[in-house]
């Protein structure tokens, strides 16, 4: 755990994911996932009033954390860790419910001075209507201040299993680094040449990937000839066609370079009512790129159809090729939405323009206000 020191008010922020402690920014990770020793956190460099935060993450032993991670699916050691500290702060944050159910049990039987905001990017457990899970996070909710979400349809599920945090909620847009992401380079001519000889359809991502109905598209476009489809983050996916390329996660900054070369991205999500891919999705438009996304709640507010992205309905191959085949015939139609996409992000998607809200939401929940 670091913290930043500033005046004004106090807040402790429970991150779902490791964090690296640093005294210079590393080029290999975007900001979430560092934090620079006396600098503001992620999007707290954007808050008009000052404030000291400290991000403790989910860092414990390897083979705890994957305990926690994938059979707990929530943390206990990282909330254990703070318990003692919790009288220091007014705020305290969740990013996620796997970071903020155990603190929140623990005020339903112990009250701190501190309030208690959580980030549901999730639907409390993946918007799951019965059972032992659903029953937990109901009690859990009951002692948490405040809810900010990132995908509008969300409060469909809350008004059905969680009516009583409707008027402690909050719907935030997501925004991604327009900085970080939106920076120009200059290549050399080989390296522009190199990359046109290198022409591929880019898909990001590991997780909550519909990789068949891609696939399957992919195959049906006719007009592909040495277009590659090039997978990032799913290096065990295996196929008879050479054309399909899969790679490792990697670095961010080598990341960057697959997307700004790429002729266009691909979001094939699968259907769930909470907030996943957006990041992704925002990143690319930040980078200039043409998105074929899934039309899946998560998008849906993000994305105006035919202007700043294309949709496809949800496992509909023959429509993503339909999709697939228009951006390659096109490329007027490519330019012109990655160029939309770009200002959209400039305007809109921003962190700045999520700091600003996340700020005065904040601000009401610490102070007793009505949301």
């Amino acid at each position: 755990m670091r913290k930043h020191n500033d005046r004004g008010m106090k807040i402790l922020m429970l991150v779902n994911w490791k964090v690296e402690y640093c005294n210079t920014a590393p080029e290999n990770k975007q900001p979430p996932d560092y934090f620079v020793e006396g600098q503001p956190y992620w999007f707290y460099k954007y808050f008009e009033n000052a404030v000291s935060v400290e991000v403790e993450d989910i860092h414990t032993f390897p083979w705890l954390e994957r305990f926690e991670k994938e059979k707990l699916r929530f943390y206990i050691v990282q909330t254990i860790r703070v318990l003692f500290r919790l009288k220091k702060y007014d705020l305290i944050v969740s990013h996620g419910m796997q970071s903020g159910v155990v603190l929140s049990l623990f005020r339903r039987i112990f009250k701190t001075k501190a309030k208690h905001i959580v980030f549901d990017i999730g639907s409390f457990n993946s918007a799951a209507e019965s059972g032992a899970a659903l029953k937990l996070m109901q009690f859990a909710s009951k002692s948490i201040d405040g809810f900010i979400y990132h995908t509008e349809r969300q409060i469909d599920y809350y008004k059905k299993f969680f009516p009583w945090i409707l008027d402690k909620s909050e719907y935030i847009p997501f925004g991604t680094d327009a900085v970080f992401f939106g920076q120009e380079k200059s290549y050399t001519k080989n390296e522009k040449d190199e990359a046109e000889r290198k022409q591929y359809i880019l898909c990001v991502g590991y997780a909550k990937r519909d990789w068949n109905t891609l696939y399957e598209a992919y195959e049906k476009v006719e007009n592909k000839a040495n277009v590659a489809l090039r997978l990032i983050g799913k290096s065990d996916f295996v196929c008879e066609d050479q054309n399909v390329e899969a790679f490792a996660v990697m670095p961010i900054n080598e990341l960057i370079e697959q997307i700004r070369h790429a002729l266009f991205c691909v979001l094939p999500l699968q259907y769930f009512n909470y907030s996943f891919g957006q990041m992704t999705l925002l990143q690319q438009m930040s980078l200039g790129k043409a998105v074929i996304t899934a039309k899946v709640p998560s998008m849906e507010g993000y994305v105006k159809e035919g202007e700043t992205a294309l949709f496809y309905e949800p496992e509909n191959a023959d429509h993503l090729a339909k999709q697939m085949e228009l951006l390659l015939q096109d490329h007027k139609l490519r330019e012109r939405i990655g160029q939309n996409a770009g200002k959209e992000i400039r305007e809109e998607y921003n962190e700045k323009n999520m700091a600003q809200k996340i700020e005065i939401f904040y601000r009401k929940i610490v102070e007793g206000r009505e949301v």
